[in-house]
């Protein structure tokens, strides 16, 4: 599971115990998937239904639906739409004319939602130009730390966190060891953790990394990823790189982990497209890069320089308190609730 079931199931939790919960889905949420998210979710705090969802809504007093296109349509009381990003467009000639033919089931689809919901304005832009409709930004919740090591309590360490696998939205772990191999800063090392989605990648990354300060860890636990953030001096991140930009559903469209990163005040690098740029501001909470060289001169300026990487991960950690648990649930359960 990655950041949209995180989503989905941080709003269950915000208003689990004021709501008797059904989660639609195909298949049921795997507890320890749950864990690994670092959702406080009880088992027992909803029931699970594979049911069609048009149908089941009829039931509902509110219908929260996640989804990556054009979501179900609703007969619910309230209906509320989070569309995480949209891969094609239901706006156009060809729109208009099935919406007068009375044959769109987007159309009818989209009208059936009280609101709808983003995780960022790159998103937000997208939902507007694709689907015809406007989305309010409500970007997933993160748990800021009470406390974080400072800068001098921090090891030579570069994290790295996703999920591994190729493809068009992959995380391109390889991209980063090859930023190691350019960095040439001794001493340091850079950790890879992440879900073992691919298994041929991760063969394929390990033969790249073989002689490299460069270590992959799976499947690793939450409360051994929050010990990663928290001896981290640098995240690098590196979604979008050497995608064409003229299709945004290949970049990154929030980035939750960077965020992560930036509550425990590591200094964040983020490839400078889609939603980490939004999220990382250029040279005060973060660094934008587009090539591989621009990654590796970028960190070793912020390696040689304690006092800087202090400023920007003191900002980046102020930065991030706007994306904190607490106002998300105030938010969601604005929307689903009306409290």
């Amino acid at each position: 599971m990655g950041g949209g079931e995180r989503y989905l199931l941080a709003a269950m939790a915000a208003v689990a115990g004021e709501a008797e919960l059904t989660l639609l889905s195909p298949t049921p949420p795997d507890s320890e998937g749950v864990r690994r998210l670092g959702v406080h979710l009880a088992p027992d705090a909803f029931r699970w239904s594979a049911a069609d969802v048009t149908a089941e809504s009829r039931q509902l007093d509110v219908l929260f639906s996640l989804t990556n296109e054009v979501p179900p349509r609703s007969h619910a009381r309230r209906s509320v739409a989070m569309i995480q990003f949209p891969h094609r467009s239901h706006t156009g000639p060809r729109a208009r004319v099935l919406r007068l033919a009375g044959l769109s089931r987007a159309v009818r689809a989209l009208a059936s939602y009280d609101s709808f919901l983003c995780n960022s304005e790159f998103t937000r832009s997208h939902v507007r130009a694709r689907l015809g409709v406007d989305a309010a930004v409500l970007p997933p919740p993160i748990d800021v730390p009470a406390s974080v090591p400072g800068a001098s309590e921090r090891e030579p360490l570069i994290l790295a966190v996703g999920r591994f696998f190729r493809g068009w939205h992959s995380k391109n772990q390889h991209v980063l060891i090859e930023a190691m191999e350019r960095l040439g800063a001794s001493g340091w090392r850079l950790v890879l953790a992440g879900a073992a989605d691919d298994g041929a990648y991760v063969r394929q990354l390990r033969e790249r990394a073989d002689g490299l300060p460069v270590e992959l860890r799976l499947d690793v636990p939450r409360p051994e990823l929050e010990r990663l953030y928290g001896q981290a001096a640098l995240f690098w991140h590196a979604a979008g790189h050497a995608q064409d930009e003229r299709h945004p559903e290949r970049l990154e469209h929030f980035g939750i982990t960077t965020v992560e990163a930036m509550a425990h005040a590591v200094v964040p690098l983020v490839f400078a497209a889609g939603g980490p740029a939004e999220v990382v501001e250029d040279s005060r909470t973060g660094r934008h890069w587009r090539t591989i060289d621009e990654l590796a001169a970028l960190s070793r300026e912020l390696i040689d320089n304690r006092a800087e990487r202090s400023r920007v991960a003191e900002a980046a950690r102020a930065e991030a308190q706007r994306y904190s648990s607490e106002r998300f649930k105030a938010a969601i359960r604005a929307e689903l609730l009306g409290s």
